[in-house]
């Protein structure tokens, strides 16, 4: 598996600079930010940092950050910015599957858009969920199955070999919550703008991003999950 991101790592973060990724990068974070409430001196786990763009936000936040990812390349480029950016981010080579820390390690576990490529998602929820203190926060994010993203990637998968999404599984809103171990679980969906939108039109999508949240929608392209331990 981590052959398929080692090849990604080097050009990784242009797609943050389209206005596309530029778009659903915000709203992820909207989504993720809201359910993990990061402050200063808090103890958070990235799992499947990759270039560290969640992990250096949060490090820039004031929390003490640790990423894990399998691809060292991506890890690479994750430092590379950190040390670019003057922020301090422990990153390290692991397995969302098996991770090497201690029960109770963390006040909070993050894992944005990795968790699609586990083959048992209720196993690395597990996971995550052992290293996290009493009272802790655990908020996952990943592409939402059934929806316009998830077939988009699907189509790009089968017409594209090398494509890393052809080891992807995508679930639902609903499946993701029923995996979700804790108490108080609660989740949303984002992202309902599709991929073959006008992402200069920012008002726009903003626009059909709220109409689709306030009819209840749950089949966005991002979905999002939180408990507490």
């Amino acid at each position: 598996m981590a052959e398929i991101f080692d090849k990604k790592a080097l050009d990784y973060d242009e797609w943050y600079k389209t206005p596309k990724g530029r778009w659903v990068d915000r709203i992820e974070k909207e989504a993720i930010y809201e359910y993990l409430q990061p402050r200063s001196g808090m103890e958070i786990l990235d799992i499947g940092c990759g270039t560290g763009n969640f992990s250096i936000e949060l490090a820039r936040l004031g929390a003490r950050v640790t990423g894990i990812d399998v691809s060292e390349p991506m890890l690479e480029k994750a430092r590379e910015k950190a040390a670019r950016e003057g922020v301090t981010v422990r990153f390290l080579r692991a397995d969302a599957r098996r991770l090497p820390f201690e029960e109770g390690t963390f006040d909070a576990v993050v894992s944005v858009t990795a968790l699609e490529f586990v083959t048992d998602l209720r196993a690395a929820l597990q996971e995550a969920y052992r290293v996290l203190r009493a009272g802790g926060r655990l908020v996952v994010g990943v592409i939402g199955g059934n929806s316009a993203w998830s077939r988009y990637y699907e189509d790009k998968a089968a017409r594209e070999p090398d494509s890393l999404f052809r080891w992807a599984r995508f679930p639902t809103l609903e499946e993701l919550l029923a995996a979700m171990p804790g108490r108080e679980v609660q989740g949303r969906s984002v992202l309902f703008v599709p991929p073959d939108f006008d992402f200069t039109r920012e008002e726009e999508a903003r626009v059909l991003e709220e109409e689709a949240r306030r009819a209840g929608r749950t089949d966005g392209g991002f979905i999002c999950a939180a408990s507490l331990k």
